[in-house]
């Protein structure tokens, strides 16, 4: 685990608990591993990481302390990230959400918190998840579970009991199947998944009216609009906006005159969960113009998934919009230029795109996307000026790391 992924959990916690929960979780976990004689928590720092770990997972998950998967996939983490014999790590599992239960820190809540939706929820998490480090913030059960999920992405294949719950697999086998099945009648039936969670985590019960399979569209839709500036799908339905606020999918926006009412701008989940039927609804041929004006998660989506964007289409939004993208998307576009036409991403498109850069972030994602492609000669050459002859540590950085990968350094 990275120090950024540590230094995340210790914001998510304290943000989540206040200084007294955390102290009575502390000196629960503290009694309990006194009684645990392992030689995995002899180090002061072990302990400190595996209390870290465990009140993170504790605090992101206070809608699912009283299921029972939680608790298993809780061991697992501790057993097999922390290396925690499996008897000890039940133990500690035990004591310490047990006390965060008695601390009143579960939220308990009747619709969708079965086994069986905690890991459709993990599952969920999994598909839409930017990176890995992303996902193990977000989970918050280590790598192992990871690793499980990813099996159970790919191929739902048979595992050795002790590297995961068995009884579960069968179950996460079917959660799979059934979502895929859904995705082929309704391609962005994982992001409904993903809207219908967190209402569930902002309002509990409260949300069963906007989680029907009729109404869950229609929110994404409402997503849609408020993402391209228009605020009357919300205008009638306050209670909706304010549970849409609690979720972290849309933000308030207060204008300067208050003659104006207050808008609702994407949060980056808003604009994440709906990307995918923007990329799949937008027109072939997008003009630039208009693409311009699509927020960033919504481009990538849009370059990534939609089939019909040519690649003179993206040489055209590099070289002559470069400058009005953000680099995350600029990078995206690059890659997705490799993936088209390897050949014709050559040193002469490369050395016009670059020319093209205004500012050096923008110069750093285009040489860290052609890590996707083959070297030539006019290609290497075309880094190998940037390396010498850039200002910019960013460029040179960049510029060094992609020649060194290509020569095998």
């Amino acid at each position: 685990m990275s120090w950024g992924i540590v230094n995340r959990k210790v914001l998510g916690i304290r943000a989540s608990l206040n200084d007294w929960e955390l102290q009575s979780l502390e000196r629960e976990f503290v009694e309990t591993t006194g009684r645990i004689t392992t030689s995995q928590l002899q180090s002061p720092t072990a302990k400190g990481v595996l209390f870290i770990d465990m009140a993170y997972a504790i605090s992101q998950h206070r809608d699912w302390l009283q299921t029972p998967v939680f608790s298993a996939l809780l061991v697992e983490f501790l057993q097999y990230d922390h290396g925690l014999h499996r008897g000890d790590a039940e133990i500690l599992v035990h004591d310490v959400v047990e006390a965060a239960m008695t601390l009143g820190l579960s939220r308990p809540r009747k619709l969708f918190s079965s086994d069986r939706d905690f890991l459709t929820w993990a599952y969920v998490c999994a598909a839409g998840a930017s990176d890995e480090g992303s996902l193990e913030a977000d989970l918050g059960l280590g790598r192992a579970v990871l690793r499980k999920l990813k099996e159970g992405l790919r191929a739902l294949e048979a595992v050795d009991n002790n590297t995961f719950v068995s009884e579960y697999d069968s179950m996460l086998a079917a959660i799979v199947l059934d979502l895929s099945q859904q995705s082929r009648s309704n391609p962005w039936a994982i992001d409904c998944e993903r809207i219908k969670f967190a209402l569930l985590s902002a309002g509990g019960d409260n949300a069963e009216a906007y989680i029907l399979p009729e109404t869950l569209p229609v929110i994404v839709d409402a997503l849609m609009s408020i993402g391209c500036g228009m605020q009357f799908s919300l205008s009638d339905r306050p209670s909706l906006a304010e549970l849409l606020v609690a979720a972290g999918l849309i933000m308030e926006v207060k204008t300067a005159s208050r003659r104006k009412k207050q808008g609702y701008t994407l949060t980056d989940l808003g604009a994440r969960v709906s990307a995918l039927k923007v990329a799949l609804t937008v027109p072939d041929e997008l003009p630039a113009d208009d693409f311009l004006k699509l927020n960033n998660q919504w481009q990538i989506v849009v370059i990534k998934r939609t089939k019909s964007l040519t690649f003179d289409y993206m040489v055209r939004l590099l070289s002559e919009y470069v400058n009005k993208l953000s680099p995350e998307v600029s990078e995206a576009i690059a890659i997705r230029m490799i993936e088209l036409n390897p050949d014709g991403f050559n040193g002469t498109v490369v050395r016009k795109i670059l020319n093209s850069c205004n500012m050096t972030w923008h110069k750093a994602s285009i040489i860290r996307a052609l890590k996707s492609g083959k070297p030539s000669v006019e290609l290497v050459n075309a880094i190998a000026v940037e390396l010498t002859n850039s200002a910019a540590p960013g460029v040179r950085l960049a510029a060094g790391a992609l020649l060194d990968s290509w020569t095998g350094n």
